[in-house]
């Protein structure tokens, strides 16, 4: 039995100077430097990324093909910054956003991954205590949990994905920093949850797997149903250590992304791209560490890599390309917003990540557009007014009965610059917090719209972004104009 157990959150820190390393490529321990290499150039990005609204103030783990997203989010109350909402772990499917159930006797749940036909792994329980791993089945408008419990003579089990087919890999151990057992486990609703190391698989913790069941440990990578499929991982390149447990995806090729870490002092982390042919790809010469976010979103059949470096969301598209920022590829109509998580990228070629409209940080998925040439709607100017209203009682002061009052001037143009007049439009105005307040309204005949909010005071930035716009069979084109804006409402 294995005693190690796999590490899911994202890690890292910069720690003192970092030192800078050249993206190559390597082939087991020899190095092939960037002149003498066979890189190609990365594939050519879409025209642009415009984003989806899921959610504000919440986080995105996983996404299917569909756009399915799980992950958790806060339900506003309507209390600010008076309070702290309930926190929930959700799956926002068809516009709907659907609150998992919990296990009962295991407080706490924590989504893995998100299949094609919407289910999803992950555990109950608090990591680092008794946990079990999870199945949430959709049962038409909802989910029901299926608690896959543990192998025999172990207590705890986590799940590390599931794939679409249904199955869910994962390590079922006894506990602890050293548990007296551990062993790999494979579920399936045929056969239930059996011990993957007594089939003659890895006796490793899986730490990742791919659509098709494409499994990836520290050590090796293999194919369900097939112990013969096993293959070692080769040397890392010189200067890091042996692949690990650290943030990890796999194809169903065996292609995968990983971080290394350094054999320097310091210890960081940099992405790889491991290609199934055995050679490992630095995308990235941004080191990270503890003291900075870092983590793995996906790696498609094309080799498209998704990863959060350093804080920031970056995408190197495959087979060979470089990591690149992924806010750079955004369309310019949200007005250079930064975006700090890369998520994973789904068949359609949208991508997972939180984007920042106003002030904060918003759950969306960045989906390619493409400029819009005739039978067009584009906002052509957006402009915001905030005005902080005092509590009689105790004014400028942030009390409950402070507000915010907020206008938004919206004019929409046609693609030669012409106002458009019955111009349907859906936007919504978010703050700080937790508020996020859908509206909709006409354009009149100069092809402008006004929108209003009164909330509460004392929440930051309030922030407005234009969702969609409809005029018969013309779209709204979100490659050019504006459709974000922020104020922070004064006296």
């Amino acid at each position: 039995m294995n005693p190690h157990r796999p590490i899911h959150a994202f890690q890292g820190a910069i720690l003192g100077l970092a030192f800078m390393v050249i993206p190559g490529t390597f082939a087991g321990a020899a190095w092939a430097s960037p002149a003498s290499s066979a890189l190609t150039a990365a594939a050519a990005p879409p025209a642009g990324y415009v984003a989806d609204f899921v959610s504000t103030t919440a986080t995105g783990v996983a996404m299917n093909d569909a756009g399915d997203v799980a992950g958790t989010s806060y339900t506003d109350t309507g209390c600010g910054p008076y309070c702290l909402p309930p926190r929930d772990t959700v799956v926002w499917r068809g516009g709907e956003r659907i609150v998992l159930p919990s296990v009962p006797g295991l407080p706490g749940i924590y989504v893995r991954g998100i299949n094609a036909q919407g289910w999803v792994a992950g555990i109950a329980g608090f990591p680092g205590t008794t946990t079990h791993a999870v199945v949430w089945k959709p049962n038409g408008a909802g989910y029901d949990a299926i608690d896959l419990g543990t192998l025999s003579g172990t207590t705890s089990s986590d799940a590390a994905g599931i794939d679409d087919q249904g199955r869910v890999v994962g390590w079922s151990s006894t506990g602890g920093a050293i548990p007296t057992a551990a062993a790999p486990f494979m579920w399936s609703e045929a056969t239930g949850i059996v011990d993957l190391s007594a089939e003659g698989f890895p006796d490793e913790p899986p730490i990742a797997i791919s659509p098709g069941g494409a499994v990836a440990t520290p050590g090796t990578w293999y194919r369900l149903g097939d112990p013969a499929s096993v293959v070692p991982m080769p040397a890392s390149p010189p200067g890091f250590f042996s692949a690990s447990t650290y943030p990890t995806a796999i194809n169903d090729t065996g292609d995968q992304a990983r971080f290394l870490v350094s054999t320097s002092t310091q210890n960081l982390a940099y992405l790889f791209r491991f290609h199934h042919d055995g050679t490992w790809q630095l995308l990235s010469g941004i080191p990270t560490g503890h003291l900075a976010t870092f983590g793995v979103g996906s790696i498609t059949d094309m080799g498209d890599v998704t990863a959060t470096v350093g804080g920031s969301a970056m995408i190197a598209y495959g087979p060979d390309g470089l990591a690149q920022s992924l806010a750079a590829l955004m369309s310019p109509a949200y007005q250079g917003a930064g975006a700090t998580y890369g998520g994973p990228m789904n068949g359609a070629g949208q991508i997972l990540t939180q984007v920042f409209v106003g002030r904060s940080p918003r759950l969306v998925r960045l989906t390619p557009g493409e400029a819009c040439t005739t039978g067009c709607i584009r906002v052509n100017n957006l402009q915001m007014w905030g005005r902080f209203i005092s509590d009689r009682k105790n004014p400028r002061s942030c009390t409950p009965d402070a507000k915010n009052r907020v206008t938004v001037r919206l004019e929409l143009v046609d693609e030669a610059g012409q106002p458009l007049r019955r111009v349907r439009v859906n936007g919504r105005f978010l703050d700080d917090y937790w508020m996020d307040a859908p509206v909709s309204g006409m354009t009149n005949r100069r092809g402008v719209v006004w929108f209003k909010n009164e909330g509460l005071a004392c929440v930051g930035a309030v922030a407005f972004l234009v969702n969609d716009a409809t005029q018969g069979s013309r779209v709204l084109d979100r490659t050019t104009g504006v459709v974000t804006g922020y104020v922070i409402p004064l006296p």
